[in-house]
């Protein structure tokens, strides 16, 4: 029997298909002719999870995605195909993870430790862990919401500075820095004086050190000066001066009684002091005495004693 050209090109057309398909499938790794384990996920979020994705269990691609589908009571619903070569024992857990740093969403089989394997067409249990780049959005999100607020908050004290920076205001500030600028020529002026005298103030420390030396090396005698001086104070302050000034005033009290009975003429120095005649007669004794001491006294010279 004679094949036809047309039906030569058409088988060989239809080989290639299946070649390619085939081809496509196993570099995808999974097997055109076996039959694969199906498995349903359900996540709340897919975020980015693409048909066709991979699925792997520690880095090594074991399946496929086959089907992303909403779920009104369990959000989305994801259908994954694994090689039958894999078993997959009960409590694996298909986690939802990210591709590399920019890459897309895949699907991590974490394998579980059940007695037996997973059956065919069954739910497992998923969970979604976040990537890099959801973590830095997680952690950018809160910063780019205080950013506004900050920007918001920087608008209106900027509109509140432009209120409060009037005219009036403007020449005040300016003033403000006008004598901001005097006070600092005024330091820069005390600065240069006081390079100027800087021998003269070294000099007043070094005196001021020296004066501190000094003291510190006689500070065993002040310590006793200070120590004589407390003593000196204790004694006073335990000093009978109370009955001092009481004798003194009684002292003065009985001379002022004798002066005024010498005034009063009573006694020999009273009779001395206001009788006239008593003080004439002694005058003139004593007048008489210096004329003629002879009178008055003898003097023996040689055992003899001389006569009036």
């Amino acid at each position: 029997m004679r094949i036809s050209k047309e039906v030569r090109t058409g088988l060989l057309v239809t080989i290639s298909l299946v070649i390619l398909f085939a081809g496509f499938y196993f570099l995808k790794g999974s097997d055109i002719f076996s039959q694969d384990y199906v498995y349903y996920c359900n996540y709340s979020s897919v975020d980015g999870l693409q048909n066709a994705a991979a699925v792997e269990i520690r880095g090594l691609a074991v399946g496929r995605v086959t089907a992303i589908e909403l779920d009104e009571d369990r959000g989305v619903k994801v259908t994954i195909v694994v090689s039958k070569r894999i078993a997959i024992p009960q409590g694996t857990v298909a986690t939802l993870v990210q591709d590399g740093l920019l890459g897309g969403k895949l699907i991590r089989l974490d394998m579980g430790k059940g007695p037996s394997v997973a059956e065919s067409k069954s739910t497992l249990a998923t969970a979604q862990e976040a990537g890099v780049v959801d973590e830095i959005t997680n952690q950018v999100k809160p910063l780019i919401t205080s950013l506004k607020a900050t920007v918001g908050s920087l608008d209106t004290i900027v509109a509140s500075v432009n209120i409060v920076l009037g005219e009036n205001n403007r020449k005040g500030i300016q003033g403000a820095i006008a004598s901001i600028n005097k006070t600092a020529e005024n330091m820069s002026a005390l600065s240069s004086t006081l390079n100027d005298e800087a021998g003269e103030i070294k000099s007043i420390v070094h005196n001021a050190n020296s004066f501190s030396a000094t003291l510190a090396k006689n500070n065993d005698t002040i310590s006793r000066i200070m120590s004589n001086f407390s003593r000196t104070s204790d004694q006073l302050a335990h000093a009978p001066i109370k009955k001092t000034f009481d004798q003194l005033e009684t002292a003065t009290t009985q001379f002022s009684g004798i002066v005024n009975k010498i005034n009063a003429g009573e006694g020999s120095l009273g009779q001395m002091v206001t009788n006239k005649d008593l003080y004439n007669n002694l005058n003139n004794l004593l007048s008489d005495l210096k004329s003629h001491p002879s009178r008055y006294i003898n003097v023996t010279v040689f055992g003899k004693k001389k006569k009036d």
